[in-house]
């Protein structure tokens, strides 16, 4: 063989080999320039999903927080519709307006008849001392049930207002 043929040989397979390498180049740079615009696309997609969720749980909060709101503004409301009723009812029982049932009259009776002189017929029983104490008594009782009343519906109310926003 000649020089020549040698090296016209060893020409050609250099010159294959670098053309081999150069072809691997080119489709592994084209191989990861797809696999970046892939992930820049899973990327841009996640950071959508996380805007979108973080959107859905403000979204949630915010009717969550409505429905507190609308439930303390009818507990308020609730609460000082029971006041108003109770100031009523217990100026109904001062000014006559209003009887109780019979076990509260027979305090009156006794109380009536202990300031009359008369003897009670049970031992040691004691008058209410004023009519006020009696009224004021029922206006506690009558104003912590309304006020109980409101806070139950209020708290109801809640719980449906956080339920619809599941």
């Amino acid at each position: 063989m000649s020089r020549a043929a040698v090296l016209g040989g060893l020409v050609a397979l250099a010159l294959s080999a670098w053309g081999g390498y150069h072809v691997a180049s080119l489709a592994g740079d084209a191989a990861l320039e797809k696999a970046k615009a892939e992930w820049a696309k899973q990327r841009e997609d996640f950071a959508t999903a996380r805007a979108d969720a973080e959107t859905a749980q403000r979204k949630a909060e915010q009717g969550q927080a409505d429905a507190l709101a609308k439930a303390a503004d009818s507990y308020q409301k609730g609460k000082d519709d029971a006041n108003r009723s109770t100031d009523q009812r217990v100026a109904d029982l001062v000014a006559g307006n209003l009887r109780l049932r019979d076990e509260w009259a027979t305090c009156r009776a006794t109380s009536e008849a202990l300031a009359a002189g008369v003897p009670s017929p049970a031992a040691g029983h004691r008058a209410n001392g004023e009519d006020g104490l009696r009224a004021a008594g029922i206006g506690r009782i009558l104003r912590i049930v309304g006020q109980c009343q409101a806070q139950r519906d209020a708290l109801q109310q809640a719980l449906m207002g956080e339920r619809e926003g599941q």
